[in-house]
């Protein structure tokens, strides 16, 4: 089911069939990618792993997730919803656990305020500690694939390749320029260590797309054969790579939850640059 939520700016659209946006317009423009042959989604909830991730190991057994993890497969139920919010609700069962063995309580919370929305997940175990990725995957649009990223602070990140590998410290970072070259050189292109400024993405066709949040890892990607969007992806974690432990609990940058919860936010603004 398709709900939509609205404000004087924005209208974005949340489909309960993988808890994604497929809508977002700013004062009545379409601006998140509509899908085609390059990409066929608009966004993806990552959860509980990150990428094309390999086997993992979890109480003694081997799991094979799926590209992203379970939340992109699964019916999300109505938790609550307003005019300019909307809460969405998954929980553990027999399917997710065929490849996430963990009981679980995940929500995402959409909020608009003016010409942004929060995106807001939220994990919950059901028994003990779990241990978990999560992360945001919006596509928007951008002619030509192409934006000029530029970071609120001057950065000294790490880039992680996408493989594996040492990371590599890149200093006095300000802007990145995203293209077609850059996406056939990079893949996914995987930053950490960033100060916790905002992000902020110009498409050549005068939009800028400015992202706040405290995850430890941005990703950027868009596929390196085409498309007219861009992915800045906020993740709790990181690419499975073939060098990282195969236990899940002791891979980088993973996350635990217990009943109390814990939350995982992100915040993209639209604007006129």
């Amino acid at each position: 089911m398709i709900y939509i939520i609205k404000n004087k700016c924005l209208s974005l659209s949340v489909n309960s069939d993988g808890g994604s946006m497929t809508s977002l317009t700013y004062h009545g423009e379409e601006r998140l990618w509509q899908g085609g042959e390059h990409w066929k989604s608009q966004d993806v909830v990552i959860f509980p792993v990150i990428g094309h991730a390999g086997e993992y190991k979890a109480n003694g057994k081997t799991y094979t997730p799926k590209s992203h993890g379970v939340a992109r497969y699964s019916e999300f139920a109505l938790a609550d919803m307003g005019l300019d919010y909307l809460t969405l609700e998954l929980a553990s069962n027999a399917v997710t656990r065929q490849t996430y063995p963990f009981d679980f309580n995940f929500t995402i919370s959409y909020k608009l305020k003016k010409n942004s929305v929060q995106v807001t997940y939220t994990v919950r175990s059901k028994s003990g500690k779990i241990p978990f990725y999560v992360g945001g995957h919006p596509g928007m649009k951008a002619p030509g694939g192409e934006a000029v990223v530029e970071f609120e602070n001057t950065e000294n990140p790490l880039f992680y390749p996408v493989d594996g590998g040492i990371p590599v410290r890149i200093h006095h970072m300000d802007r990145l320029v995203l293209n077609t070259d850059f996406f056939k050189t990079y893949k996914t292109y995987q930053l950490g260590s960033l100060s916790g400024g905002k992000l902020c993405a110009i498409t050549n066709d005068g939009y800028a797309y400015t992202y706040k949040s405290n995850c430890p890892v941005y990703a950027f990607w868009r596929n390196e054969n085409g498309g007219d969007y861009i992915c800045v992806e906020p993740w709790w974690g990181i690419n499975d790579s073939g060098d990282a432990p195969v236990e899940l609990s002791e891979k980088p940058f993973i996350n635990f939850a217990d009943e109390n919860g814990s939350n995982f936010s992100y915040t993209l603004t639209i604007d006129k640059a």
